[in-house]
Parts: C-alpha cells; sequence; structure tokens
C-alpha cells in the first residue's frame, strides 16, 4: 500500500473506497498520519459491513458489522472521506441479502454520472433501503466544499416513502456533527431533535477558533435503522480582497471546457489561479491568467480552457491573489465533460439474423474490446477490432445467440467508451 495510493492516483478517473476497515488494513493508513496522496483517491469508508457468507436472498439479515468510530476517526484526521454500506457478498445474493444501502445522489443514471457522483462524495449510508435525505448548508449538497464569510445556515429533511403505512420507519432523532479536519478530535453533537423529520439550525462562525469545519448528520429511525450522510467541509474565509466577482460559469465546448468569469472592481490585483479537482475535494493548479488592469472600477471579463479535462464532473474554483499576496477562493463550479473518440455508432441491419454490423466513426486509432450483453447483464460474446480513424464496420456472427435483446459495448484501455443496443431474431 505505500505505493498503491500513487498508482490509483496517476489515473484521473480512478476512487478507492475501503470497505470492513480493520486496524491495519491498507497500510494500517487509518491509524498512522494523514497521507495527502492517499486522501486524494480515498472518497468513502464502510460504515458497516455484511454477513459475508449470509445465503439470505429476500432482505432479512439485520444490519451488521460497525465501524462507526473509525469514520468519526478518518474524518478527525482530515480524510475527505463519505460512509458507505458494504454486504461483502460471498455468494451470489449481491443486494438481497439485506436492506441496507449507499445511496448515490446522481444527476442521471448513467454510469459516468454515478461514478461522478462517487467521486464528489455525494452518498449516503441507510440501514433502510428507500429513505431519502437531503443535507444542505448554504445551498451546497453534502459533499461539498465551500468557502463562506457569514453564518451557515443548515438543514436536513428526511422522507421515508413506506410512511405512514409503515410507522416503525419514523425519524426518531437527527443528530447534527460539528468537528476540525486535522485536529485528531472526533466530531461532536452541535445540535440535534427528536421526533421530527426536519432539522434546521444557523451556526454561527464569529469567534470560532479554527477556520475550517466539518458537518455531518446522522438519523436514528424508531425501528433503530440508521442513515450517515457524507459531511460537508466549509473553509471559514474571513480574507476581504478588494476584487468583486460577479460570474464565474464553466461550459464543455467541443472537445475542451471553458471557463469565463468577470469581476466589477479590482484594485491591486495580481491573479487567478484556477484549480481543478475531479471529487470537488482535492484541487490541484491547472493554470494561471494574469489581471488584465491590475485595478479598475469597469467590468472585466476572462476565460481559461482546459484542453486536459476528465470524462465525468469536473470541479474548478479560482484562486484569486492580490498583489501583496494575499488570496481568496471563489466559489466551486461543476462541468460536465463527456468525450468520445467514438463518433458515431449504429448496427444495421437492426434486427439482426446471423450477422452483427457494428458501423462506426473514430477520431484515432484504436483496439477496440467489445462485449455483448444479453437483458440480465450476462456477458455472452466477445471480440476485438483493430481500427484507425474514420469509418469502420465490425462484423461477427451471432448466429448461436438465443432471439432477444442485446447491448453492445466498445471499451478502450479499460474505459467503456460507446454502447448501442440491437435485436437478435
Amino acid at each position: 500500500f505505500t505505493n498503491f495510493w500513487s498508482i490509483v492516483r496517476s489515473y484521473p478517473t480512478a476512487f478507492c473506497t475501503l470497505a470492513h476497515p480493520q486496524p491495519g488494513d491498507f497500510g494500517d493508513i487509518l491509524n498512522t498520519s494523514f497521507k495527502s496522496v492517499a486522501d486524494s483517491v480515498i472518497v468513502g469508508l464502510a460504515v458497516r459491513s455484511g454477513n459475508e457468507f449470509s445465503t439470505t436472498t429476500d432482505y432479512t439479515d439485520q444490519s451488521a458489522a460497525l465501524f462507526e468510530a473509525t469514520f468519526f476517526s478518518a474524518l478527525a484526521k482530515g480524510y475527505h472521506l463519505g460512509p458507505t454500506i458494504d454486504h461483502d457478498d460471498h455468494n451470489t445474493t449481491f443486494g438481497r441479502t439485506s436492506r441496507s444501502r449507499t445511496v448515490i445522489l446522481a444527476t442521471t443514471l448513467t454510469r459516468d454520472s454515478i461514478m461522478s457522483a462517487y467521486k464528489a462524495n455525494r452518498f449516503y449510508a441507510s440501514d433502510d433501503w428507500n429513505t431519502e435525505v437531503n443535507f444542505i448548508i448554504n445551498g451546497h449538497f453534502m459533499g461539498s466544499e465551500f468557502n463562506s464569510t457569514s453564518n451557515l445556515s443548515i438543514s436536513v429533511a428526511v422522507n421515508d416513502p413506506d410512511l405512514p403505512g409503515d410507522p416503525k420507519d419514523m425519524t426518531n432523532q437527527i443528530e447534527l456533527y460539528f468537528g476540525t479536519p486535522g485536529s485528531l478530535t472526533n466530531a461532536t453533537i452541535l445540535t440535534s431533535n427528536t421526533g421530527s423529520n426536519t432539522l434546521n439550525y444557523t451556526h454561527s462562525t464569529l469567534g470560532l477558533l479554527y477556520d475550517r469545519f466539518y458537518y455531518f448528520a446522522k438519523i436514528t429511525q424508531d425501528d433503530g435503522d440508521i442513515i450517515w450522510t457524507s459531511p460537508i467541509w466549509v473553509n471559514i474565509n474571513n480574507v476581504v480582497l478588494p476584487l468583486q466577482l460577479t460570474k464565474f460559469t464553466g461550459r464543455q465546448q467541443d472537445e475542451i471546457i471553458k471557463l469565463d468569469w468577470t469581476t466589477s472592481q479590482e484594485i491591486n490585483t495580481d491573479r487567478f489561479e484556477i484549480e481543478r479537482s475531479l471529487n470537488g475535494t482535492w484541487f490541484e493548479k491547472t493554470g494561471n491568467v494574469t489581471s488584465r488592469y491590475h485595478n479598475s472600477s469597469a467590468p472585466t471579463n476572462y476565460e481559461f480552457t482546459d484542453i486536459n479535462a476528465i470524462n465525468g464532473m469536473n470541479f474548478y474554483r479560482l484562486k484569486q491573489y492580490d498583489m501583496d499576496g494575499k488570496f481568496k477562493y471563489s466559489n466551486i463550479v461543476p462541468v460536465m465533460f463527456n468525450h468520445s473518440i467514438v463518433k458515431m455508432i449504429r448496427i444495421n441491419p437492426n434486427p439482426v439474423n446471423d450477422e452483427l454490423n457494428i458501423t462506426l466513426t473514430i477520431s484515432e486509432a484504436a483496439n477496440l474490446l467489445c462485449k455483448i450483453y444479453n437483458t440480465e447483464g450476462r456477458e455472452v460474446k466477445t471480440m476485438t477490432a483493430a481500427v484507425n480513424a474514420g469509418k469502420h464496420t465490425i462484423s461477427e456472427s451471432v448466429s448461436s445467440l438465443p432471439n432477444g435483446n442485446y447491448i453492445v459495448v466498445l471499451i478502450h484501455n479499460n474505459e467503456r467508451i460507446a454502447e448501442t443496443k440491437f435485436v437478435k431474431q
């Protein structure tokens, strides 16, 4: 594990979650000093694990091993991670042994959206399989990190679709935890309530000893089921620069991401450093733009082009510097980037009789792996093709496949780059 975290980090789309974290696991990462390279790739830690050898398939297993203390300790060390629940199935009982779930807050039910949500800590761990939780601070969802110069408006809202028919799913208690990353002191309860499915609280940041905090919620239902949210990290920024940022936006434009921002006033402004993150918490510098006038009372527009955007969600922020070295951060802007070397894919004719013809246009030479899955998600056929840039047709006999619906998936460098469907008749 000494080199493992660096290896994972070298793959921009890769990340880790830690299963059943016993002492000594993962190179004893959670019992030694904080390691920033590990923090940059670890996004989750199991607060519960499953009954790994269970053969149950009717969802009746009770919630299993609890690693809540390890979760608390990891946050206190400074790790940016959220709580997950693993079933640890050693049999083909996936998802059916118990009702516990890791709940992902994705924008769409697609692979890239779900992976982006994981990387951004937008998930929570729930003993109940359909309880909905919204945890927000100043408009920012769980998993976020943002800067604030004002008091924090915190809200937790819980909804269980089984109510009112199943009264044991009533919310018994909501606890709001508050801690300081890197302090080595576990988070403590900031406030709580009972008998309500909502909690609203304003936390005054004036006079606080530190300038960086994290918050998360723990919800307990009447039947004892527990839900833990991912934290929200807040940087209290009391630095006031004589610079007013009125707009900061980003969008995909063909094969790049373009950022635009506008200042309404600049006094003694030096430069803007552009930072990018793949998970919304671990940022690295990706560019630099010098102030156009350094001093101006008129609106000034800036732009930056990121030619190295990664498929999925990219997060950006501006580090705004004064000439005297003081700086402050802008809000974080998320930009979804979808890029594929496959520009067109279709199957003709469709339905297919004996021979499958996949026609595609590709932007660069590639060695493609083509996998065919049935409607149960089982792989039924695999083939390979080496293609150059341009238009190609890949043909393969599927006469041995039963009649039905199938999905074709193209893979390049271990990344799914395109998919389509066909009917075999």
